[in-house]
């Protein structure tokens, strides 16, 4: 924790890449159980909101890829053009895990985890929307800072827990 806050103070650009390259990925990963989801629940989901998930999935993979290649190649289109397609693609999966939540829980099957990954789609675009360089700013830094204390903070616990452990095996 304490390397990643210093690396997140001292280096908040690279940080940057790395955070919207996860965000990448993310994508990538929820188009894949999109796409796994959609064949196995095949008779469930009728054709039109089956190709519906497909479509999104399909998106999400397209638009993480293009996410990790431009935040790897081109770190300088980070606050523009990655922040607004990842949030496209949030704002999009949000409004079909809608369309999927409405077929599932008519088939009384659970949602619980969908809903919520429904809910973040939602915050995600909000956030990337409204504050569009919110990672390079207060927020990172302040995050940064916390990561940081925590650490040391950890690092402290353990130093006194093993001066304590040796004075009571030496008792």
């Amino acid at each position: 924790m304490v390397f990643i806050g210093l690396y997140m103070i001292l280096r908040p650009d690279s940080f940057l890449s790395v955070v919207i390259s996860v965000f990448g990925i993310y994508l990538v990963f929820d188009g894949m159980r999109t796409l796994l989801a959609a064949y196995r629940l095949k008779d469930i989901f009728g054709k039109r909101i089956r190709g519906i998930s497909m479509g999104k999935a399909l998106l999400n993979m397209v638009s993480g890829i293009i996410v990790i290649i431009i935040s790897l190649t081109k770190p300088s289109l980070i606050p523009t053009l990655i922040v607004y397609i990842a949030a496209t693609a949030f704002v999009i999966t949000g409004i079909v895990d809608v369309i999927d939540l409405l077929i599932l829980s008519r088939a009384g099957m659970g949602v619980n985890a969908l809903a919520l990954e429904t809910i973040l789609s939602f915050v995600f675009a909000i956030i990337l929307y409204l504050f569009p360089n919110f990672l390079t700013g207060i927020v990172m830094t302040l995050f940064a800072a916390i990561l940081f204390a925590s650490g040391l903070l950890m690092i402290y616990g353990a130093i006194s827990s093993m001066v304590y452990t040796r004075k009571m095996r030496k008792q």
